[in-house]
């Protein structure tokens, strides 16, 4: 037909537009009757937006009405047009009233022709089919009205779809996700659509919709999509259920559920927090079981079980919730805003991960959250109560990634910073509680921890150039709070306190010192109601940064003028509480005293006299109550006295002069502080005394006739004192307490100072500083600073117990604990009061009479191993009095026959530049003693100790203190190492001496000490046994490397270097005890291996197996058979040491153990029994000893080494397996073996506990097991059981 269909020309179009007639459309303006020029620069969606604002359209605000894609499909006269208020068949309604208009303007030939049509195209029951559709239509929409007044004028939500069951399949469909194109216009339609009549419809979804594809599977942590209905093309599917909605037939089912039911529960009977609760509260109409709020629901409980054992889950307190309760907190207590899971509480990776975020204020309370972790983490190792004990071990891993998190928020304005800030403090400054007032040393060993294995501190990785540069432009600022900016100032000064290194990182970084300065210490004065107070803190750190280094002290002389304003006014009228401006006061005067130890600064003595004489004036004064600072000028009083002993040793020269120190008579104001001190300020006398004596030992050098008058005044004033006044009470009371708390530690240790040993040797070393002081007082009042013994000294002192207190102390068992890893790393510096003691005590002891010169010695070789970096003067001054004390008539006096050789080449005197050099540190590291010198003022690079890792025993260290027990052998260190030591390169033009005459010396002098401690009965300071070896081993390997085809002799073959050696080596021989024989042996650990030794030599970059190789390479190519050499050989073939030392002598120098001869009596060992037990193993090394015994001759104490470990892995009884390798090694004995070694093999016989048999004995036992060992020969073979026969006995 020539007419389109009817269906087909319907167009949709705005139902509420009315029908107008048709006008002409006038497109000319008023002007030109032309039409307007349309410019098409805008774009259609601008033209449309144009045009909706012309006309003044608004944007709908009620929700659109999603029509269902079926409906499209119906009949046309099945549809209506939307109404615009968008109820659920309004589009319907409209649709038939717009149809039937049409259908009534057409004529009765028109509807003909179209009913017609639609009978041609549907059949003749059409008008049946579209009946009954509006009859259920009609039906459909009285139910729903019916069911509206049910359940009331609250519309239900659409619900979402349920998975489809498994193997249930639906059919096919159009697809949900976009609907179905609409039917294709009539062709005398030339206008397309228009926006507004544009309508978006959507898919009606039916039960089976829905589908799980296997091929993509849903993500763990998303919902699963709803997809289109499964096609033959996408392959095998399966259903996961149809779904049951909201309907509402089931909402009738709720509301006739019978009374008590879970449906029926209010909201405020129910649990806060459970899932019916928020389905209550939140989504009322919502099923119970609905699958889209499966979110609220908690996870299996097997799923909680195991998250909980696996992670440790911390509250907004930084307290581990435990984890039966993580499970069952509420929600409302904010721990459960984390990752995935239903636990509460977070993980540790949960608040790293949220310290990043970009929500500040969720930033700030994470890393609040970590500070308080690492609050209690510090505490883990020591307390586990205080601590987090399922965080133990991990400690420093943990805290470098705290640390990490606050250096990467420290920048930040606001909470942020100033919570990273605090972390930062906990993990820096907190971190080591109590250390914050220890000076005087590195405390590099901190940052390592207790138990950490790890070479590389937390501290240590801090980028320190951020840090600090940050931390400067935070002072210069100061928008932080007055809290957070002391926290940053108490970090830098704890990274001071770290190490050296950081001290200078600190004062090179620009502006870091004067910013500190400016922001809490050049405060107004007087103070506004606004201003921050100074803070005497500031001025300890700056005192740490100048203890540092030299360099970072010369920084602080510049800053150190503005310091003056706290010495200007006296505390009683400074514009500050007097609390505070005495604490300022003294630690200003405290910061001087530092400064003057490197003898800077000491000219404000004269720039600034007037202030400081009236400084003086007020600590003599009853008005002055505060001995802190009566102890700070006593110190500075004391640093500038030292200063002036030798102008040309400040810097500059001439900062101070001896007449200056006269002239203002500070030896008498020092003298009249002892009026204004009670006995009980014990930490006041000390400094009185230092004070004194630092005037008087200036004096000898500049007063006349030696100080003599000085030296008269003060004593006019402390002699009576000392024999029956203060000074005798205060001595008193620090002998008895020091003795108290010697024995209170020697009690309480466990072969380490622990942190609980701190606050008694703290206590210790108090007492220790009164008792040097007095000591030191009595030495500077004699008339000469050389040791000789006084006829009477210049006041009472309790000698004798103040010798038996130095006794006691030199032999206790902290020293040796004291380098144990469970020692605290900065227990040196708490010991270090200690050996100041014993060192004045060691001067003192040269002047007493009655102290023969061979008990001084004694004292000194064991008081030398005492020192401590510092001490080096001390050190140097007691080895040149020990040389000088050894002399021909020393020696004959005690019955020692010395060759004349030896003193007509000057004695040892040719050895003390030697002993010297090895005492001397190098320039970069010298240390300030604990009592500053003038030598010290110009020489010293730092006035804090070194760590305790940098002072190891056995380590080749830059340190020369502690010395170890065997640094007499020094003298041949440096011929070993004569190319590269420096001490050849000073050596005075008169020296001559030769190799031979240095080792003589050398030994002579090893003897003696050995001899005199021995005699004083100070044992621990004996050297080992191991020592003793290795030395001796440096003998002989002077010649390593040497030419031998010149005449001179080996130094080893010098028969007075012979007998010496010998003379040494002789109370370490196995014929020197009896207890050499028992067996089993003493614990290997009782002393140190001899490889352990030769690392202080050798270093660790030289294992002391290379060592023996050359010394065996070298016994080889010239020993020619030399029993002292052949007899150092043997203590590496001991069954402590690895079998490495073995295998090479015996297997690779298999030709050199005919050489060695040495007897068993002369082995040098504490048991013969280490080279006997346990039995060897290594196959290679049993090989060794068969073919060293076959070749022969083997013999003396190498033989019965290698019979007894043949022994022994042949016969059963000695311990042998007896399986297939050793009747395969006793057939090899007696095939290859001659009469006489197969003798010794089968008949050996050794105890296993009690006494070592010896040959011949251990050959000529008898008893049953000669019958078990011919036995077992005949499981070898008939020939060997009967060679074995007539050794063994008949059956």
């Amino acid at each position: 037909m020539a007419q389109s269909s009817l269906v087909g020309s319907i167009l949709e179009r705005n139902p509420a537009a009315k029908p107008s007639a048709p006008s002409i459309r006038s497109q000319a303006t008023a002007k030109t009757g032309f039409p307007a020029v349309q410019h098409r620069s805008q774009s259609a969606f601008a033209r449309a937006r144009r045009d909706a604002q012309k006309t003044g359209g608004e944007r709908p605000r009620e929700v659109p009405v999603v029509q269902s894609s079926s409906s499209l499909n119906l009949p046309v006269s099945e549809r209506k047009p939307a109404s615009s208020a968008g109820g659920a068949d309004s589009w319907r309604e409209q649709m038939e009233e717009d149809n039937l208009r049409q259908v009534q303007s057409m004529t009765e030939e028109e509807r003909e022709q179209e009913r017609a049509e639609i009978l041609e195209k549907f059949g003749p029951n059409v008008v049946e089919v579209l009946r009954k559709a509006r009859t259920a239509r009609e039906g459909k929409r009285e139910d729903s009205g019916n069911e509206k007044q049910e359940v009331g004028a609250t519309p239900s939500p659409p619900s979402s779809p349920s998975r489809p069951r498994i193997g249930e399949r639906t059919r096919s469909h159009n697809s949900i996700l976009r609907p179905s194109s609409p039917p294709p216009t009539s062709a005398s339609s030339s206008r397309p659509p228009s926006r507004a009549e544009r309508k978006i419809r959507f898919a009606d979804v039916t039960p089976g919709d829905i589908h799980v594809y296997e091929s993509a599977p849903p993500s763990p942590r998303r919902k699963a999509l709803a997809l289109p209905s499964p096609t033959d093309s996408d392959g095998p599917t399966v259903s996961l259920g149809a779904w049951r909605g909201s309907t509402p037939k089931s909402l009738r089912r709720e509301a006739d559920a019978p009374e008590g039911s879970a449906e029926d529960v209010k909201v405020d009977k129910l649990e806060e927090g459970t899932p019916e609760d928020i389905r209550r509260r939140f989504f009322p109409t919502a099923p119970t079981h609905d699958p889209s709020l499966e979110w609220i629901q908690s996870a299996p409980e097997q799923e909680l079980e195991a998250e909980a054992e696996s992670t440790i889950r911390f509250d907004l307190t930084g307290t581990p919730i435990p984890a039966h309760i993580s499970s069952k907190l509420p929600t409302h207590l904010g721990l459960h805003h984390h990752a995935e899971g239903s636990h509460a509480g977070y993980t540790l990776e949960d608040i790293f991960l949220l310290s990043r975020s970009t929500v500040p204020a969720q930033r700030a309370s994470m890393l609040g959250l970590l500070a308080k972790i690492a609050h209690k983490l510090a505490r883990t190792s020591a307390d586990s109560k205080k601590g987090i004990p399922e965080l133990a071990g991990q400690e420093l891993p943990l805290r470098k990634r705290m640390l990490a998190t606050g250096v990467e928020a420290m920048a930040e304005r606001a909470s942020v910073g100033a919570r990273a800030i605090e972390l930062l403090w906990e993990c820096i400054v907190w971190w080591d509680e109590g250390v914050q007032s220890l000076d005087g040393v590195e405390l590099r060993d901190l940052d390592l921890g207790t138990s950490a294995t790890s070479t590389e501190g937390a501290l240590s990785t801090l980028p320190l150039d951020y840090m600090l540069t940050q931390i400067a432009n935070t002072f210069a600022v100061g928008d932080l709070p007055s809290e957070t900016l002391v926290q940053l100032l108490e970090i830098l000064h704890r990274l001071a306190q770290h190490s050296n290194t950081n001290a200078t990182s600190i004062v090179s970084t620009k502006g870091l010192i004067a910013n500190t300065l400016q922001r809490f210490l050049l405060t107004p004065i007087p103070p506004t109601k606004d201003s921050p107070l100074p803070n005497p803190f500031a001025l300890k750190f700056l005192r740490t940064i100048a203890s540092s280094t030299r360099e970072n002290a010369s920084a602080l002389v510049d800053p150190a003028d503005s310091l003056l304003r706290f010495v200007i006014s006296l505390p009683p009228s400074f514009p500050f509480e007097p609390a505070l401006a005495t604490v300022l006061l003294s630690e200003t005067l405290q910061l001087y005293a530092a400064l003057g130890s490197y003898g800077l600064y000491a000219h404000v003595a004269t720039t600034a006299q007037e202030h400081f004489l009236q400084l003086n004036r007020y600590v003599l004064s009853s008005e002055c109550q505060s001995q802190t600072l009566r102890r700070a000028w006593l110190h500075l009083l004391e640093a500038w006295t030292i200063n002036a002993h030798d102008p040309h040793r400040t810097t500059p020269s001439h900062e101070i002069l001896w007449s200056q120190v006269v002239g203002w008579g500070w030896i008498d104001d020092v003298l009249a502080i002892r009026e204004r001190v009670s006995e009980k300020d014990e930490d006041v006398w000390p400094c009185i005394w230092n004070a004194a004596a630092a005037f008087l030992e200036g004096a000898r050098i500049n007063g006349l006739r030696n100080g003599e008058d000085e030296r008269s005044a003060v004593l006019t004033t402390v002699k009576d004192s000392f024999a029956s006044g203060s000074e005798k009470r205060v001595v008193d009371a620090a002998l008895k307490d020091a003795r108290e708390l010697l024995g209170k530690l020697s009690s309480g240790m466990r072969q380490a100072i622990l942190p609980t040993d701190v606050p008694v040797l703290q206590r210790l070393g108090r007492h220790a500083n009164t008792l040097a002081a007095a000591i030191r007082l009595l030495l500077s009042c004699t008339p000469r600073s050389s040791p000789e013994p006084l006829p009477d000294p210049p006041f009472v002192l309790p000698f004798a117990d103040i010798s038996s207190l130095c006794a006691a102390i030199t032999n206790h068992p902290l020293w040796s604990g004291l380098y144990t890893p469970e020692s605290i790393p900065y227990a040196h510096a708490l010991c270090r009061p200690l050996s100041t003691l014993l060192s004045c005590y060691l001067q003192l002891s040269q002047s007493i009479p009655g102290i023969s010169p061979d008990l001084w010695m004694a004292q000194a070789f064991a008081i030398l191993v005492r020192l401590f970096p510092g001490d080096e003067d001390l050190a140097q001054r007691t080895a040149v009095a020990i040389a000088e004390t050894l002399t021909e008539d020393f020696l004959q006096s005690k019955g020692w026959s010395i060759p004349d050789v030896i003193w007509q080449r000057g004695g040892l005197s040719i050895i003390v530049p030697f002993l010297k050099y090895s005492l001397r540190a190098k320039p970069e590291s010298r240390v300030g003693p604990a009592w500053m010198t003038p030598q010290s003022i110009s020489i010293a690079s730092t006035q804090r100790l070194p760590p305790l890792s940098a002072l190891t025993p056995n380590e080749r260290r830059d340190q020369p203190l502690p010395i170890a027990r065997d640094w007499l052998f020094s003298p041949l260190d440096h011929l070993l190492r004569s190319g590269e030591s420096e001490v050849f390169k000073n050596l005075p033009s008169s020296w001559d001496a030769s190799e031979a005459e240095v080792v003589r010396a050398t030994l002579l002098l090893v003897r003696v000490s050995q001899e005199v401690l021995k005699f004083h009965q100070l044992g621990s300071f004996l050297m080992t046994r191991e020592e003793v070896a290795f030395g001796c081993m440096k003998v002989f390997m002077l010649e390593h490397g040497q030419q031998q085809s010149d005449s001179q002799e080996e130094v080893f073959r010098d028969s007075i270097v012979e007998r010496f050696m010998a003379d040494l080596l002789a109370p370490f021989s196995a014929s020197a005890s009896a207890k050499t024989l028992k067996t089993p042996p003493p614990s290997i650990h009782t002393s140190d291996s001899i490889d352990t030794v030769a690392k202080r030599f050798l270093g660790s970059a030289v294992p002391f197996y290379q060592w023996y190789t050359d010394f065996i390479g070298l016994y080889d190519s010239i020993s020619f058979a030399h029993p002292l050499f052949a007899r150092l050989l043997l203590p590496p073939l001991s069954m402590r040491y690895p079998v490495d030392y073995r295998k090479y002598l015996w297997a690779d120098f298999n030709h050199v153990m005919r050489t060695i001869r040495v007897p068993p009596e002369a082995v040098i060992t504490g048991s013969i029994a280490e080279y006997l037990w346990p039995v060897e193993t290594d196959a290679e090394v049993i090989g060794a000893y068969l073919r060293a015994l076959v070749k022969g001759p083997l013999d003396g104490f190498v033989r019965l080494v290698a019979v007894h470990h043949v022994a022994c892995r042949v016969w059963p009884d000695l311990g042998s397996d007896g399986e297939e390798k050793a009747q395969k090694l006793l057939r090899a004995v007696v095939d290859q073996g001659g009469h006489e070694v197969v003798r010794e093999i089968v008949l050996y016989r050794q105890n296993r506990e009690g006494t070592i048999m010896l040959p011949p004995v251990c050959f000529e036992q008898q008893g049953g097991w000669r019958s078990s060992r011919l036995e077992f020969a005949g499981k070898c073979g008939a020939d060997v059981r009967q060679r074995l026969k007539n050794l063994l006995g008949s059956e």
